[in-house]
């Protein structure tokens, strides 16, 4: 296959990945730049990052982390208090669902390498400071995804975290028993982000995190062969509707996993059921809403009232035919 270095203003040959055929000149130039990306020009894994910021090596792609920092500005720092993009979270942590959430720094974990915390049973998580890497507790989607994480992860799960961002929810679902995750985001500084937080919370060695660009998602390819059991995307409505997101999404879960999709208002709940309706059946019994006044740390911390939040979940349906792979291909070109 010839790497195309210029968008084909008129392309009508076809191209297969996996078992999806795509047949537009959009689907055809997202998979070919990925594919000829990752197998043609034999792109390594495992590049260092700058020695003067961490010495250990990053698992993603090099195209994705070339150029984003040097030694004279990192993507990350540590502090006492803020954490995710300014953040401020408590001194002594914000309690959510299972998990106790702290700045990198926060004088209030004991330091070692547990950071149990000894007032409660609360699993600690700590967060870096980042100039890119969205998610630390004090919105109300995050809230409720942290929330429907802890209670739904199962031992030996696999997560896909689309729109990962600090990877917060990546490293809550590890604690709760998950075996993997793989977290997408169209901002490489989030992934930077967010691997660096697993690492700052002790799994950098397991290989348990895979980040992977948007660019890098593929329809089937993500977790083979079955797909991930759960996926939680915490990204505005305009993201979530797009057909190309939706195949995304669907295609790389599995039958029977569970959709959870927050970073929309109640009045956007129907827009979005629709959009995903043909694959999905909704649990009522998990939708919820939550407001910033609420959410502790939220108005503290964006400094004005955000509003109310809603979290929609879903299960996908077993749908296997012929007729399901042409339409999730027509969706991944729309």
């Amino acid at each position: 296959m010839k790497k195309r270095t210029t968008p084909c203003p008129c392309l009508l040959a076809t191209i297969t990945v996996g078992c999806v055929v795509f047949h537009t000149r959009d689907v055809l130039n997202l998979a070919v730049d990925a594919f000829a990306t990752q197998h043609q020009l034999s792109i390594r894994r495992n590049t260092h990052r700058s020695p003067q910021l961490h010495a250990k090596k990053s698992e993603l792609t090099d195209w994705v982390i070339a150029g984003l920092e040097d030694k004279n500005e990192s993507i990350t720092s540590s502090d006492p208090i803020k954490a995710g993009e300014g953040d401020s979270l408590p001194p002594n942590g914000l309690a959510i669902g299972k998990v106790r959430i702290f700045a990198s720094e926060s004088a209030d974990d004991d330091g070692d390498n547990n950071m149990q915390y000894n007032d409660d049973e609360l699993i600690p998580i700590r967060l870096l400071a980042a100039r890119n890497g969205w998610g630390s507790g004090v919105h109300p989607t995050t809230r409720l995804c942290l929330e429907w994480i802890c209670d739904n992860t199962r031992d030996g799960d696999i997560l896909l975290d689309y729109g990962c961002g600090s990877g917060i929810l990546s490293i809550a679902s590890i604690h709760m028993g998950a075996s993997r995750c793989i977290g997408v985001d169209v901002e490489a500084e989030a992934l930077v982000t967010a691997e660096r937080n697993f690492e700052l919370n002790g799994f950098s060695a397991d290989g348990r995190f895979q980040g992977l660009h948007t660019r890098e998602v593929l329809p089937y390819e993500v977790c083979p062969p079955r797909g991930a059991s759960l996926c939680v995307a915490n990204i505005l409505i305009g993201q979530l509707v797009r057909p190309s997101m939706v195949a995304a999404i669907t295609t790389n879960l599995e039958d029977g996993g569970l959709l959870c999709l927050s970073g929309i208002r109640p009045g956007e709940v129907d827009s979005l059921k629709v959009a995903y309706n043909d694959s999905f059946d909704w649990l009522d019994e998990q939708y919820a809403e939550l407001s910033a006044t609420e959410t502790v740390g939220s108005i503290e911390s964006y400094g004005f009232d955000c509003g109310i939040w809603a979290r929609l979940v879903g299960k996908k349906r077993a749908c296997d035919d012929a007729s399901f792979v042409e339409q999730m291909s027509e969706l991944a070109v729309s």
